[in-house]
């Protein structure tokens, strides 16, 4: 049968009593190519983070960095601080996981043995998928499912919601968050911006999040003129690492924006967008959301979610002139971490 997250009530845990001794925690382990040390720079190492940091407060997570490609193990961290272990089978086995996660999976030496030496479970974007090899996972997670699977956990992304939430403030600009890329489409965004959106409305866009392909940026920087189109990016140093906004900084920017824009033709789940609802900004999207059922998502947004149609930079035009608002931030507590982590820490511990 299928397992589907739902909304929980708070664990109700009693204190232990004063003549208890606190016993140590048992230790859990995240495998994954996105790396959100020292700073997360995308949707996958947002979600990394908050899973080591605030997901599984029952244990001491460590998270070992692969290699982009084949996946060969990097670097071995515990609370954000890389260690010296090595990262041999058997120095891994000598910490006495409780569990591994993978978020996402390729099959190499390494990882198959890590999986079949521990309970262990894989996150992917959606089910089937190419890279899972089947009976390897006590159970999978996936945002999307099209076939059945005995031990499935459909789930979306999660956000922070002590980080995440309304504080509504002065709505002076536009915000786009996310890394400059030729998947997120901020080229259509911001060649017409001026004359279409900041010369009728005098709202800037602000462009929050770092470089990750110098080449699309390179056709984008003539449009950053610092008045009609802002961002975090160090026009001196691209490529530096404060251009990067931190999940607090973002939080505080959503809750200053008139609307959140995603100009992305498609995403998996969107955790910018997720994380822009719970501040309570109203998001304008034109792409294709396949994380999410279509039905649940549609009246919490302004755009398209199926499939991108027109310009994006239209429908910021329709929402500013029909004085569109939509304050999605209570439905968005279903994909908040307080609400998500007893769910899937039972699903764990019940194949465990």
């Amino acid at each position: 049968m299928w397992s589907i997250i739902l909304p929980g009530s708070a664990n109700a845990a009693s204190a232990p009593g004063a003549d208890q001794i606190p016993q140590a925690k048992k230790r859990g382990l995240l495998v994954s190519t996105a790396n959100p040390y020292p700073i997360v720079t995308n949707g996958c190492a947002r979600l990394v983070h908050d899973y080591q940091v605030t997901m599984f407060p029952q244990y001491d997570m460590y998270f070992v960095l692969t290699r982009t490609g084949d996946w060969a193990p990097m670097q071995l961290f515990h609370q954000g601080k890389a260690l010296d272990t090595g990262l041999h089978i058997d120095d891994l086995q000598a910490l006495d996981f409780a569990f591994v996660v993978f978020i996402g999976f390729k099959d190499n030496k390494f990882t198959r043995r890590l999986a079949e030496l521990h309970p262990s479970f894989c996150l992917t974007d959606t089910y089937p998928h190419p890279d899972l090899p089947e009976g390897l996972f006590r159970g999978i997670l996936s945002h999307h499912a099209t076939k059945q699977h005995p031990h499935l956990l459909l789930m979306g992304g999660s956000y922070d919601d002590n980080v995440f939430y309304p504080d509504r403030k002065n709505e002076e600009f536009i915000l786009a968050v996310g890394r400059i890329h030729p998947d997120k489409n901020q080229l259509e965004l911001v060649s017409s911006y001026r004359q279409e959106i900041f010369e009728k409305y005098g709202l800037p866009l602000y462009l929050a999040g770092g470089v990750d392909d110098p080449e699309y940026f390179g056709e984008m920087k003539r449009y950053i003129d610092g008045v009609a189109v802002a961002s975090s990016i160090d026009p001196v140093d691209p490529l530096a690492m404060d251009s990067w906004r931190s999940a607090q900084e973002i939080a505080r920017l959503c809750n200053r924006a008139r609307l959140f824009v995603s100009a992305s033709p498609k995403e998996s789940f969107g955790m910018a967008l997720i994380e822009a609802i719970a501040c309570g900004t109203t998001c304008v999207v034109n792409g294709d959301y396949r994380g999410f059922v279509a039905s649940d998502l549609r009246p919490h947004v302004h755009g398209h979610i199926t499939a991108p149609q027109g310009c994006v930079v239209e429908l910021v035009d329709q929402a500013l002139r029909d004085d569109v608002r939509i304050d999605g931030s209570r439905w968005a507590k279903k994909y908040s971490v307080s609400e998500m982590r007893q769910a899937l820490t039972r699903f764990i511990a019940e194949r465990m």
